[in-house]
């Protein structure tokens, strides 16, 4: 399956009594450059949303079916409560959904989906769709670096560290004024961070070079440019892993994505063919 980078990264809170659903969600959504938050029980997703402000959007289960979770945090209640404590978009997804046709009708922050798993394509269409607020990168005051490179994963690498990776980089990369993209593919990273250039560097020599789950570590390119790419990401991904198909970027588009004009223009042909992307 393959979908389109959103433009924007969101956090999104996922509330999902399947431990299996939510999980695959999250992952898809990392994949499509956003941060997610899972929970499976709507009242712990509820003190979550409480308690933390930097939330743009929810993709929750209405608990409707006679299978899910007993709670009294079910259909309209839930939606009432989600609303009382941040006016965010918030999408039902879920079997039930012609349950809550009449009493969502005048909430326009609320987007009803019927599952199942056939319909990821247009959460992200969704998401898409959402503005957010503020643009991190709008008021540069420095140069802006771009520092370029790739590795080989090592050995034992899993579809967990994968997460892991881009889950830690948007956090810092947020915090530390970076934004960026990560091709993962045949085994090989291909990454480009841009930013402040003591920052990126730091980054890079004293952090992403020492981690363990990569090898044969090469910086391709360092550049001052007059403005960055990847304004809206605080670390964008497209690749594939295993039997899992995450070819955000599929490879066959690689000509036409404006991630790959990037780096068709930036790296050598030797450096495309190491990485399996040359044509």
């Amino acid at each position: 399956m393959s979908y389109s980078i959103s433009k924007t990264s969101l956090h999104v809170l996922v509330v999902d009594e399947s431990a299996d659903i939510s999980n695959m969600l999250k992952k898809a959504l990392f994949c499509t450059g956003h941060s997610a938050t899972v929970f499976n029980n709507p009242g712990d997703a509820l003190k979550e949303l409480t308690a933390h402000s930097h939330y743009d959007a929810v993709i929750t289960d209405c608990f409707l079916d006679d299978n899910l979770l007993k709670s009294e945090l079910a259909g309209e209640m839930l939606i009432d409560a989600l609303l009382a404590i941040k006016q965010l978009p918030i999408l039902i997804w879920s079997l039930c959904v012609d349950k809550l046709q009449d009493q969502v009708q005048n909430k326009t922050q609320i987007t009803l989906l019927k599952k199942p798993e056939q319909n990821l394509p247009y959460i992200f269409t969704w998401l898409a769709n959402i503005k957010k607020s503020d643009d991190s990168y709008q008021h540069d005051t420095c140069p802006i670096y771009q520092l370029i490179y790739a590795s080989r994963a090592s050995e034992h690498f899993s579809d967990n560290d994968l997460m892991d990776i881009l889950n830690t980089a948007r956090q810092f990369n947020k915090s530390a004024n970076i934004s960026g993209a990560l091709i993962y593919h045949n085994n090989y990273f291909l990454q480009v961070l841009e930013g402040e250039q003591s920052v990126v560097d730091n980054l890079f020599y004293n952090h992403i070079s020492k981690d363990k789950r990569h090898i044969d570590v090469a910086v391709f390119s360092q550049q001052i440019t007059d403005k960055r790419q990847f304004r809206s990401w605080d670390m964008g991904f497209f690749g594939s892993f295993e039997n899992e198909n995450f070819e955000l970027l599929g490879l066959t588009d690689f000509d036409e994505h404006p991630v790959g004009q990037f780096f068709k223009t930036k790296l050598t042909q030797s450096q495309k063919e190491l990485l399996g992307i040359a044509h």
